[in-house]
């Protein structure tokens, strides 16, 4: 009866230990494709009509991935109803996970939100990409203190630099 009993201890831990390695098979692979996404979404150097069709597509997957996000938390349910709360295979719990799809979703929307408006803005000023670019930088040279804004000694320097007389002191 003894062995009996330590059979089936066994066999349940073994059961424990596959639904441990089944969630965290899931989960770092789904962690691993949020990082990928993001990367992509982040360090692109598409033109703009390039980078909203990047930024569409992406959205359309990070939807779509919310299916696989269910089937892990369904995991982590069973992960619960067992009692099982360490799992020495993966450090990506549901609720971080499922935090970081919420994010990664909102930064696409924001995201496509701010390409579109510079495509309509590039469109009405007739300013395309390069000069845009040009403009940034040439900003971001005179912007010494980062705020994002010229002051009035930031701005003469500016105006210096162009050989344009200011009116003012």
């Amino acid at each position: 009866e003894r062995d009996l009993m330590i059979e089936k201890e066994t066999l349940r831990q073994e059961q424990r230990e596959e639904l441990r390695k089944a969630y965290a098979a899931q989960a770092n692979k789904f962690a691993e494709w949020l990082e990928t996404t993001k990367q992509k979404l982040t360090n692109n150097r598409y033109r703009l009509e390039d980078q909203r069709d990047l930024i569409e597509g992406k959205h359309e997957e990070i939807k779509k991935k919310r299916a696989v996000l269910r089937e892990i938390e369904d995991l982590s349910a069973h992960l619960e109803q067992g009692m099982i709360f360490d799992n020495k295979f993966t450090t990506h719990s549901t609720v971080t996970l499922a935090q970081q799809w919420d994010q990664l979703n909102e930064f696409t929307r924001r995201m496509h939100h701010t390409v579109t408006a510079q495509i309509e803005a590039q469109n009405r000023t007739g300013v395309d990409e390069d000069e845009l670019k040009e403009f940034t930088l040439m900003f971001k040279h005179f912007d010494k203190d980062r705020s994002g804004r010229l002051d009035h000694n930031e701005f003469k320097a500016c105006l210096r630099a162009f050989r344009i007389r200011s009116a003012g002191p």
